[in-house]
């Protein structure tokens, strides 16, 4: 693989997530899922667990199964209407047998925010979808399309250039979810280290395509991360 330093790749990354439906700042009608508490496997470690009053992780039910660069363009365009900032992506979601395409948005500062959002997509050809269903506490796999920045900081070892306190880690190969779920259940049964959440993720990067594990953890250290990136390479063997 040849040597880069900073990067961005389009990619995929699954991961599992407890939701919620909200209903209220939202369009009417229309099916809003939150994961209030992120990142399952580094906050529910601790007795006081992340608390932040603003939305998370908001995820739009949108109609059909719109193109990632559909979903991209309109979002540019939807930026530039509001007044204030949000990152979105494209996703989707599976619960049970339910199945759901998503738009993923972060960032906001305010659930007000997310009816604004959903009357902006649809103003540039993104539909909601309408559908009842109220859940809590689903446990529901969703994957994420989105665009990875990345800056190498060790052999195989890349930081988040926009987000904080995410971290990659390149597997030598592909893993089914179950077959990461799995991997990661044996890192964790034997890693005594500061907690951390774990993604799988994979990339497309000069025709190959690059497998790694999302690492999640405020408390980083570059000795963690190599010692971690070992008992992955040793349980996946």
């Amino acid at each position: 693989m040849a040597e880069h330093t900073h990067c961005e790749v389009f990619g995929t990354l699954e991961k599992l997530e407890q939701f919620n439906t909200i209903s209220e700042n939202i369009v009417l009608g229309s099916l809003v899922f939150e994961s209030p508490a992120p990142f399952w496997g580094y906050y529910n470690e601790f007795d006081s667990p992340h608390v932040d009053t603003s939305p998370q992780y908001i995820y739009i039910a949108i109609l059909k199964t719109f193109a990632v660069f559909d979903v991209v363009r309109a979002f540019e365009k939807v930026r530039a209407e509001l007044d204030f900032e949000i990152d979105a992506a494209k996703a989707f979601i599976k619960f049970n047998d339910r199945f759901y395409n998503v738009i993923r948005l972060r960032h906001m500062s305010d659930y007000a925010q997310i009816k604004e959002v959903q009357e902006a997509f649809e103003r540039n050809g993104i539909a909601m979808l309408t559908s009842g269903g109220k859940w809590e506490n689903v446990t529901t796999h969703v994957a994420l399309k989105k665009v990875f920045c990345l800056d190498k900081i060790a052999d195989e070892i890349f930081k988040d250039v926009r987000e904080a306190n995410h971290y990659y880690l390149r597997l030598p190969k592909e893993l089914s979810f179950d077959e990461f779920a799995d991997v990661t259940k044996k890192v964790r049964n034997n890693w005594f280290g500061s907690k951390f959440d774990a993604a799988l993720g994979y990339y497309m990067r000069e025709q190959e395509v690059v497998e790694v594990v999302r690492i999640y953890s405020e408390n980083y250290d570059l000795d963690m991360l190599k010692e971690i990136q070992k008992l992955y390479l040793l349980k996946i063997k």
